[in-house]
């Protein structure tokens, strides 16, 4: 209901990109994704240049990648997380690792491009088993690689509700234990820096905070993200951002269904400052910020506001300039946060992670 709404109130736009996640759509059956695709290509003019699923690799079947292809699926991002029995067992995960060499060759036999997921950080690894884990990812041959350090940082209350009963509590106990056993941060300091050199030698590019990529193969669907660009998410908690505004829907799942019924306004984040946004996020890429186009889009007194506070960084050594392009050096991308903060308004608070 909600695509089919969306469509017609935004004129049934044409969509460049797609990306089918925020949980497990490949647990959705054959004739689930068909439905699906026909809501989408009824409500939009779908001709995406690159086009996202999301899977668990325990949950991937012949059948189900070819009606995911059927949608115009072009793109699978596999949440391998580790690729050692202790890593996942570390991690929680239900998939063993016997299954991700199989999930990605059945993703390569539809034509997919594959990205893989990586978790790093978890109670118990060390720099040789993270090495480990790189190296059996890249022996997969993704054109794409995602890591991020393991967070335990408490869910929004939303979140909460939608782990019932004792659910929301194991989570709870299984946060606890973990973080006392995670490496600290110069630990996770020293498994990024030992990501962005093994995959450096494997001739994948640092593009983004936390992405590497082959030559060609940046996902574009998050460059639009990271360009602050316009996009519609839909579904429970799915963030939008159009003409300027951020919004989402209701992340618990009744709350949305009773909203989606009622036909309810988008939930506004009043607070969002597209101006400071936009340059927090041009700074996560390798292109980093040009201030010439910054100023062109948000007028010469923001542009001025942006250089001001990146100078007031210097002898850091946490950005570096060419020009009117400033960029995170290696050090900058570890303590993003030390820059980013420099560009909100004064009341204002900032979260990231590599």
């Amino acid at each position: 209901m909600e695509i089919r709404r969306q469509g017609e109130r935004l004129g049934r736009p044409r969509v460049a990109t797609l990306y089918v996640g925020g949980g497990t759509p490949s647990l959705l059956e054959p004739p689930e994704v068909a439905r699906l695709g026909t809501s989408l290509h009824q409500s939009f003019d779908l001709r995406p240049a690159e086009a996202t699923v999301e899977a668990n690799p325990a949950t991937l079947d012949r059948a189900r990648l070819e009606s995911w292809a059927a949608v115009g699926i072009t793109r699978l991002s596999l949440g391998a997380q580790s690729m050692s029995a202790a890593g996942l067992r570390a991690l929680g995960r239900t998939h063993q690792t016997e299954d991700i060499a199989p999930a990605a060759a059945a993703a390569r036999s539809v034509g997919f491009d594959v990205n893989l997921d990586l978790i790093f950080g978890w109670p118990g690894q060390t720099a040789e088993a993270w090495r480990e884990d790189l190296a059996a990812a890249v022996a997969l041959g993704p054109d794409h690689l995602s890591c991020y350090p393991l967070e335990l940082a408490l869910e929004p209350e939303e979140a909460v509700a939608n782990w019932p009963g004792a659910g929301w509590r194991s989570v709870e106990r299984w946060r606890q234990r973990t973080a006392t056993s995670q490496p600290d941060d110069a630990g996770i300091a020293g498994l990024y820096e030992l990501a962005e050199r093994v995959l450096g030698q494997h001739s994948y590019r640092h593009y983004e905070i936390a992405n590497w990529a082959r030559p060609g193969k940046r996902c574009r669907h998050n460059l639009g993200y990271w360009r602050n660009g316009d996009w519609l998410g839909v579904g429970a908690g799915a963030h939008s951002h159009l003409e300027g505004v951020r919004s989402r829907d209701p992340g618990v799942l009744p709350a949305y269904i009773a909203a989606i019924e009622r036909d309810d306004e988008r939930i506004v984040d009043a607070a969002a400052d597209t101006a400071a946004d936009t340059a927090m996020l041009a700074l996560r890429l390798d292109d980093g910020l040009d201030l010439v186009r910054y100023g062109s889009r948000f007028g010469q007194d923001a542009a001025a506001r942006v250089r001001t506070a990146l100078c007031s960084l210097d002898g850091m050594r946490l950005v570096r300039w060419s020009g009117e392009r400033v960029r995170l050096t290696s050090r900058g991308r570890l303590l993003a946060n030390e820059v980013f903060v420099r560009l909100l308004p004064d009341d204002a608070h900032v979260s990231t992670s590599v």
